[in-house]
């Protein structure tokens, strides 16, 4: 049943009915956790190459290579999982948010990357996004009174918190559909004789951050061509990403290619996304939802990578309106990359524990890569580094690009082709094609 069809998201989601398996991890006290049927699972998934239910591997810096190999031949099918979850961030970030140790370290992943407490919980990780681009953009538009590239951060600070105000102010008076069965299940509601959807021991509302990278590179331009070098003005970059560049070709060029990106290991740059997410996470600090619950930050888009980049229109990184923002906490779509490992490097270096919600760094490579069995040996020590490093979440992609060109002309030939999406894997030919066109742009590494 876990393979049974659904339509419940005609075009975005087709296939994906939310299963989804946690395998791995610390047990309460803090044991290990892999056995055999964890083992047996995954192979498995590996036998069948059916995109549910989606693997998730939690794993930590000390986790046995044998999990990372395993999880490294999935990879290679081209499934889109498994997702991998960094419990060395993971728990002690959601401890720091006031789960116990004991529910911290039972988390699990819920449908797509979404950090969940099964028997105690009733979240709402998915309840809305905060464009951060789109903040970075308009405060932009207020350069000229801005002296330092610090007064810019704090006026992008105010756009984060105009709009967490206005999205905390949105989220009321919920109903949640009753769950008798569910109830049952859950801690003390038999207890309270109340139904989980009234609340739980915890009732936590979680914002995704969208186009992280895109306000990076943006707040790293400005920092450099404004402020540094002052080889532009204010009024040449407001008019430019007011006018999608045209008239300012070569400033666009400027702002893309003599520009340092977030994901190429520089420092400076590095500091400025850890700054942008310090940010966001400090504009939820203190603020109480209707059920009693905490905001938790995050890294996710799930699908505002696309409703946001369509009402974003041009950003001071040189990218046009046509161009979409990167899915969940990945490069921006047309960086020049150094190689996956500086992608790594600098993903890791933010405070992640700061933004758990969820919301992992996206990798997709070319599947002619995985020629031989040093390819996979290759592939699970760069998610071991990442995990080594402080990454909190990695989910990756193996597809190629000619066999995605060729179905979107011939999806006839193409029913069983499956790629990861943003949280969830799906049949490539069934999705709309503002998708198919997403994930076809960001392949990467060959």
């Amino acid at each position: 049943m876990c393979n049974k069809d659904s339509d419940l998201y005609p075009g975005m989601q087709q296939g994906d009915n939310g299963q989804s398996i946690v395998l791995a991890g610390r047990s309460a006290n803090g044991e290990y956790l892999f056995n055999e049927v964890s083992k047996i699972c995954l192979e498995a998934s590996y036998e069948l190459e059916l995109i549910d239910p989606k693997i998730n591997l939690r794993v930590d810096a000390e986790t046995p290579e044998e999990v990372f190999t395993l999880g490294s031949r999935l990879t290679q099918l081209g499934l889109g999982f498994p997702q991998y979850s960094n419990d060395d961030v993971v728990i002690p970030g959601l401890i720091r948010l006031g789960y116990s140790p004991e529910d911290a370290r039972n988390y699990v992943v819920a449908a797509c990357w979404e950090f969940i407490v099964p028997g105690t919980a009733v979240d709402i990780p998915n309840i809305d996004a905060v464009p951060l681009a789109e903040c970075v953009k308009n405060a932009t538009r207020e350069l000229k009174q801005l002296n330092t590239f610090n007064e810019l951060l704090s006026r992008v600070k105010l756009e984060i918190q105009a709009r967490v105000d206005e999205l905390c102010a949105k989220e009321h008076d919920l109903y949640i559909v009753p769950a008798p069965m569910m109830s049952l299940m859950m801690d003390g509601c038999i207890e309270r004789a109340k139904d989980a959807s009234l609340g739980g021991k915890y009732n936590n509302f979680g914002f995704h951050g969208t186009g992280v990278a895109t306000a990076v590179d943006s707040l790293a331009a400005l920092k450099k061509h404004y402020f540094e070098e002052k080889t532009v003005t204010a009024d040449e970059i407001v008019d430019a990403i007011e006018h999608d560049f045209k008239g300012h070709e070569a400033l666009d060029e400027k702002l893309r290619k003599e520009t340092e990106k977030f994901g190429q290991d520089v420092d400076w740059v590095d500091e400025i996304a850890t700054e942008l997410l310090d940010i966001f996470q400090s504009t939820l600090e203190g603020k109480v939802n209707e059920r009693g619950g905490i905001y938790r930050a995050g890294t996710g888009t799930a699908m505002y990578y696309i409703w946001h980049a369509t009402e974003l229109g041009a950003t001071p990184d040189g990218r046009k309106s046509s161009e979409m923002i990167p899915a969940n906490y990945s490069p921006s779509l047309f960086i020049r990359e150094k190689g996956p490992l500086s992608v790594i490097k600098s993903f890791a270096k933010p405070h992640l524990e700061k933004v758990i919600n969820g919301g992992p760094l996206t990798l997709e490579f070319d599947q002619g890569i995985f020629r031989n069995e040093e390819a996979v040996v290759k592939l699970d020590q760069l998610v071991r580094t990442f995990i080594v490093l402080g990454g909190h979440q990695l989910q990756l992609n193996t597809i190629s690009l000619e066999k995605l060109l060729d179905a979107k002309k011939h999806p006839e030939k193409y029913r069983n082709l499956i790629v990861r999406v943003w949280g969830w894997s799906g049949y490539f030919v069934e999705l709309d094609e503002c998708y198919q066109d997403h994930v076809i742009n960001r392949i990467r590494f060959k």
